[in-house]
């Protein structure tokens, strides 16, 4: 074997730690940024410690963090409305003088703002529900600007539109008659402070930002010069000049994050420090000929990919991305029979003890036969001393685990493999700690979350990625549709049905216990009620993350040889759980669940050859709910469902976005920015081929940038 030589530096290949790479400074002679970017926030005129303070809550503790929080959109007011002229459905921006205001309480404690204002036209109303405090907010007589849409109370009204009051004096130039910047705020900076703070800071820089992107770069997309380019998205002159703005800034960053990713992707590539696995040994083709099935194209390609990294000396990060029940654990093991041929043991992290066991029982049924031990250790393994000594001395070949795998205690013999099951569900420190157990491990990420395009090459850019397109051949999508409280009584006699023919339900609740505090389904009560009523005489069971963790095994073996026809649980399910004779998935309260984790549960069923259903429950209370339940119903696919995912919500922790920097993001948007992306994407491959140590002047600020050390972002 060889290269058995640990690396104290490597990455797992995401955004986070590419800065590690060795990177050059910026070349001499290169322009520096400003230094009053540096300064903190307070040194501004009219900004003091205990502003200052309230800045931080937005990210902004120096000039550079100010000058570049960017605004969310913008209000064009060189054309203001008349009060006379607006139309039910207008959206529009109206300047008018306060009449009087007042809070009014409705039935059941619900209560309305309702402001009167005038102008030359005649007078109108503007109200926001629940906020009746508002109305201490006007004194008649005072201006403002009102922005929104207007619709019906008591005859026509702005309803909660967004507002901004006026002083009267020179500084309303800034805030009218002009296309306004409209910021992100937080509790005690209102939208005229900030934009006279970030005026200020602008007018205060005494020398022009420096061009930080390469200048055939700029030229091939026509992006303004830095500096007018940073005016111009505070304060534009025209809608058009403050997208170019943004977009300038929105491919610069996205530019340094693939650079990045892509120079450490780069750097693994030509390591030969890790470890060189047989893949033609006895424990490999002892699997491959008990399997009692052939594998899909999909996992064929993903085992060969995997088999091809393990022989080679470079260390293997690969990330395997399939949907739910396409069968990633399969692949795993050829990875984990091929480890333990070289003699070389395999740790396989799962978020979630009842997920650990489940993988634990799959890999007994499969690998025990052909020799190999595996222990299970998580925080409640009652013989925890003797799995870590057995593990320490290599007497088991697997071991598959929670954070325990992970913990000082805890080592290994010959650490040659680790596999990271849901891996989005860990940190970069996490998943860093269980790589330094062994002696540069080949590593294999897992995820059953389908990954939209733009995140993939984003987030995972510089992971090795396999993709198990296919489900096994026998399985049908699973039939999803919604339930209406009417058809209730019917879906229980389904159940019924069902559990008489021997097939399985899944009944998910959001909550363990009760609570005072939201009107949602608990599943204790709501066993407690339909096992005593519409399911009386069924064989049900409990699982739920506070239940011990005999108990929770306890009730999974029941469930999973057949003992149980209903199975009332949380999310504990929602990952890992394979149980092929469960064909019914009842979700309470669907529109509470985020689209990704609804499609996780949806998965829990449709593992076998019958055909599989998931029943959506519950009245949704916002178009985002909505369309959950309408994605769901329409689609079966993964790929799909991440996409219209990203669309209701953002990248999110669902993605481990956090994780990987993302969240961080001060211009790029992933969702809407696509094509940039793409575009900074293939240029960063353009320019580590031609400059891969970004050693050109050219690159010098750019290198930088990726170091983290631009103040630009």
């Amino acid at each position: 074997m060889s290269g058995e030589t640990k690396a104290q530096d490597r990455t797992d290949g995401i955004g986070a730690g590419v800065a590690g790479e060795s990177l050059p400074g910026p070349a001499a002679g290169a322009a520096p940024m400003p230094k009053q970017l540096l300064a903190p926030v307070d040194s501004l005129s009219g900004l003091g410690p205990k502003r200052a303070a309230l800045l931080a809550n937005l990210g902004i503790e120096t000039v550079g963090d100010l000058v570049f929080y960017f605004p969310r959109g913008y209000e064009d007011r060189r054309k203001l409305s008349r009060l006379a002229d607006l139309r039910e459905g207008d959206t529009a921006t109206v300047e008018a003088e306060i009449v009087r205001a007042r809070a009014i309480r409705l039935r059941r404690r619900l209560s309305l703002a309702e402001v009167t204002i005038k102008d030359d036209s005649g007078q109108f109303k503007a109200i926001w529900f629940g906020r009746d405090y508002l109305a201490r907010a006007f004194s008649a007589g005072s201006r403002a600007l009102f922005s929104g849409t207007v619709g019906k109370w008591n005859g026509l009204a702005l309803r909660n539109p967004d507002y901004e009051l006026l002083s009267g004096d020179e500084a309303d130039r800034l805030h009218t008659g002009r296309i306004v910047p409209v910021y992100r705020l937080t509790d005690g900076v209102t939208q005229r402070m900030l934009r006279n703070w970030i005026r200020s800071a602008l007018d205060a820089l005494d020398e022009p930002l420096p061009e930080t992107l390469p200048p055939a770069l700029a030229a091939r997309y026509d992006f303004p010069p830095a500096d007018g380019a940073l005016r111009q998205a505070h304060f534009p002159d025209e809608v058009d000049a403050a997208r170019a703005a943004r977009n300038r800034f929105a491919y610069e960053e996205l530019l340094r994050l693939q650079v990045g990713i892509l120079h450490a992707r780069a750097a693994r590539l030509h390591e030969e420090t890790g470890t060189r696995h047989v893949v033609d040994g006895p424990f490999l083709g002892a699997l491959r000929a008990s399997l009692p099935f052939h594998l899909t194209p999909g996992q064929d390609r993903a085992v060969a990919d995997i088999l091809e990294d393990m022989a080679s000396p470079r260390p293997m990060v690969r990330l395997i991305q399939g949907d739910v029940g396409s069968g990633k654990t399969v692949v795993g093991l050829h990875a984990i029979a091929a480890a333990a041929d070289g003699g070389y043991q395999t740790a396989l992290m799962a978020p979630t003890e009842i997920l650990a066991e489940q993988h634990g029982l799959s890999l007994r049924e499969m690998l025990a036969p052909l020799g190999l031990d595996i222990e299970v250790l998580t925080g409640s393994t009652p013989d925890a001393p003797a799995v870590r000594e057995r593990v320490a001395h290599g007497e088991a070949h697997v071991v598959v685990g929670t954070h325990a795998l992970i913990q000082e205690s805890t080592s290994f013999h010959r650490l040659g493999l680790a596999i990271i099951d849901e891996q989005h569900r860990f940190g970069v420190l996490q998943r860093g700690a269980l790589i330094e157990k062994g002696l540069n491990p080949d590593l294999i990420h897992m995820t059953a979350t389908p990954i939209p395009r733009t995140l993939a090459i984003t987030v995972y850019g510089g992971m090795d990625i396999s993709v198990i397109e296919e489900m096994p051949p026998g399985r049908s999508p699973v039939v999803t549709s919604r339930i209406t409280p009417a058809k209730v009584p019917g879906l229980h006699d389904t159940i019924r049905r069902r559990a008489a023919a021997g097939q399985q339900t899944f009944v998910v609740c959001p909550l363990v216990e009760d609570s005072a505090k939201v009107d949602l389904t608990s599943v204790t009560s709501h066993y407690r009620e339909l096992s005593a009523g519409p399911l009386a005489g069924l064989r049900v069971g409990l699982l739920h993350g506070r239940m011990a963790s005999d108990e929770k095994d306890a009730v999974m073996h029941a469930f999973k040889r057949g003992e149980l026809d209903v199975l009332f649980c949380t999310t504990v399910i929602e990952v890992g759980i394979d149980c092929p004779n469960a064909t019914t998935i009842v979700i309470e309260d669907a529109p509470q669940f985020g689209l990704t984790q609804l499609h996780q549960l949806r998965g829990r069923v449709g593992r076998g050859t019958e055909q599989s259903y998931c029943y959506l429950l519950g009245k949704h209370k916002t178009p985002e709910g909505k369309r959950r339940l309408e994605v769901m119903c329409a689609t079966s696919s993964g790929f799909d469902v991440a996409e219209a995912d990203l669309e209701l919500r953002g990248p999110g922790e669902s993605y481990g976005v956090r994780q990987a920097g993302l969240s961080d993001l001060r211009f790029a948007d992933l969702i809407r920015d696509v094509r940039l992306l793409d575009a900074a994407r293939r240029d960063a491959l353009e320019i580590l081929d031609t400059d891969p140590g970004l050693t050109a002047p050219e690159h010098a600020l750019l290198a930088a940038g990726v170091r983290g050390a631009a103040p630009s972002g």
